[in-house]
């Protein structure tokens, strides 16, 4: 494995992360990162020439040694879902430690406080803080559900990016906040001013989030049946021709299963419709939104 998929690498956030030799179980070196940033060091001692850095030499000799006799480098996550600054506390607090085993000549035993500190909200919906990168990369990787389970249901499904918004900056969403249920901005992303008929904002049952790039659910709402269940917004196009967008955000209420279905934490993709197929490959449409259960 030399790369993590844009899913999970979308969960990730900044993590912290130790590189082990196979050959005699010894940590060489710990790092933050983001994205694929736990396996540029192998890919980095093929193309770059470091002889003038010693720190980076050193490293560098060690992978060197690991590849020669056909072996690679274990890869452990220790935690993520951070933000750059946390990151960079506990990279410090880590090498701190490391280096106190080491001058100290300690010996560290099966801990008294065997459950985890601190857990990010990422780690809390992925029930997992530490472990090697596949095992994390298989972990955070959605699971195929088929559509027809919920294909009675009438849902709208909204596809959902970590970008900056044109017209409104509330609805800014960052890559850290793609999983968490309590951002306003992915709520306002999957309930906001849509056109669409009548007839479908007055019986959607479900709004649902999809990442594109991997199809997975990032967010689940139901509407409120209770009437209002909308607000209409009047507006017109650039052309001038009159418009209603329909604004469900005041109008729903987060959900994590649907009939059972359980959408998080386990992270699911649903497949067999327009947006991923029965492979459970995501399919590149032009669509903002697609529909089941309506006519």
């Amino acid at each position: 494995m030399n790369r993590f998929t844009e899913e999970v690498i979308t969960q990730l956030g900044y993590y912290i992360y130790v590189l082990v030799n196979p050959i005699n179980h010894t940590v060489f070196y710990i790092g933050k990162g983001t994205r694929n940033r736990v396996f540029a060091h192998e890919q980095d001692y093929l193309k770059v020439d470091f002889s003038n850095d010693l720190v980076e030499k050193k490293k560098l000799n060690e992978i060197k040694n690991i590849h020669s006799i056909g072996m690679e480098v274990e890869k452990y996550i220790l935690t993520f879902g951070l933000s750059e600054d946390e990151a960079f506390h506990v990279e410090n607090a880590v090498i701190n430690f490391c280096k106190l085993i080491d001058d100290q000549n300690l010996n560290v035993k099966k801990l008294t406080n065997i459950m985890s500190g601190h857990r990010s909200d990422s780690q809390k919906e992925a029930l997992q803080t530490f472990g090697r990168a596949e095992l994390l990369q298989d972990a955070l990787s959605p699971k195929p559900v088929d559509i027809n389970q919920l294909s009675h249901h009438k849902i709208m499904f909204v596809k959902i990016n970590p970008t900056k918004d044109r017209s409104d900056s509330n609805r800014d969403l960052k890559a850290e906040e793609m999983y968490n249920p309590e951002s306003k901005a992915l709520k306002k992303r999957t309930l906001g001013n849509w056109v669409m008929s009548l007839d479908k904002a007055s019986n959607i049952e479900y709004i649902l989030g999809v990442y594109p790039g991997s199809g997975m659910i990032v967010s689940a709402f139901r509407i409120i049946k209770d009437s209002p269940r909308y607000k209409a917004i009047q507006g017109e196009t650039t052309s001038g021709r009159k418009q209603i967008r329909y604004d469900f955000y005041q109008y729903a209420e987060p959900v994590t299963e649907i009939d059972g279905v359980q959408l998080f934490p386990d992270h699911i993709k649903l497949t067999g419709y327009q947006y991923v197929d029965s492979n459970g490959v995501p399919c590149n449409i032009q669509s903002e939104r697609v529909y089941i259960g309506f006519d």
